[in-house]
């Protein structure tokens, strides 16, 4: 079982993907008091990073977060190399920049159907 843990930072990256924006949205239904069947303190801080996000706060959100739910990422390329920036571009970013911070926080990747395809977006997972 997991205890409740107080005042938490959570980065989320590709905020406002599909994915990104539901879990904001649950987020903050914790943070109101509305969602009570987790183990989360209300008491948490949700940092939405995106494309049109700037480096500083990239910078601010890797130094402060508990967690970073990592969800941004290119899944329909219309050239390869739009995929290598955008995946493994931004998460070479994303985990420089913790490092860079000290910060050793757990990092949630997330993936797609796209990785079991013999096309660029499978073949480098």
């Amino acid at each position: 079982m997991f205890k409740i843990v107080n005042e938490m930072n959570i980065l989320i990256t590709g905020a406002k993907g599909f994915i990104g924006k539901n879990l904001i949205a649950e987020l903050n239904n914790i943070k109101e008091g509305k969602a009570k069947t987790y183990n989360l303190s209300s008491d948490l801080s949700v940092f939405e990073y995106d494309l049109d996000t700037g480096q500083s706060l990239l910078e601010k959100y890797c130094k402060e977060a508990d967690f970073v739910f990592h969800l941004a990422g290119v899944n329909r390329p219309k050239e390869q190399s739009e995929f290598m920036e955008g995946n493994f571009g931004f998460t070479s970013i994303l985990l420089n920049t913790l490092k860079k911070h000290k910060n050793h926080c757990p990092v949630m990747l997330s993936s797609s159907i796209q990785a079991e395809l013999d096309k660029p977006a499978g073949a480098d997972l």
